[in-house]
């Protein structure tokens, strides 16, 4: 079980490399996170600066999904990039505008550095959950689920034929049709 937390005064001005492997336990995945297959890479930097903490670094490995279209596992790459900043409770306030107005701030997430800790877990948990296709596909040209029998096209053709699926929305065409209602 990789350690995911650090001693914040531990941390010298010209950072801390982290090379490691972490697994479901150590970024404590739920049932409805993604799965891992195996193990993760992480390689990460923390470098102390002023005021704050900043984590640069990459997890990669393989994600267990489903697909939307055929309901198969799959394992497809996750090649993770990140960076966040820690700051100390007392420290955190919104970032001030820089003096010449040109630059504008870097993406990056911020955290609190609690009880003098940098707690990795709940980002890298974070960055690994929004990385999730909204909807994986085990490939494009996936044919999915017949929608007779239900058989898994990419395995097997079968013998339904065509169907031909009315629009979910023509009961709506019925209810604006003009009434033909014989004149009197």
């Amino acid at each position: 079980m990789a350690s995911l937390s650090f001693s914040a005064k531990d941390i010298p001005p010209e950072g801390t490399r982290i090379d490691c492997v972490v697994g479901k336990e150590d970024l404590q995945l739920e049932e409805n996170d993604p799965g891992i297959q195996d193990v993760l890479a992480l390689t990460a930097t923390i470098h102390a600066e002023e005021t704050d903490f900043r984590v640069e670094g990459e997890l990669n490995g393989l994600l267990l999904h489903v697909c939307v279209r055929c309901l198969e596992s799959f394992a497809a790459p996750a090649d993770l990039s990140f960076r966040a900043v820690y700051k100390e409770r007392s420290r955190r306030r919104a970032k001030e505008p820089e003096a010449d107005g040109d630059s504008e701030p870097e993406e990056t997430d911020c955290h609190p550095v609690v009880e003098q800790r940098i707690e990795l877990q709940e980002m890298l948990r974070e960055h690994l959950i929004l990385s999730v296709p909204m909807q994986p596909l085990c490939s494009e040209a996936c044919q999915g689920l017949c929608q007779v029998c239900g058989q898994n096209l990419n395995v097997q053709r079968c013998g339904c034929g065509e169907v031909n699926v009315a629009s979910p929305f023509a009961i709506l065409q019925e209810a604006f049709r003009p009434s033909q209602k014989p004149l009197k």
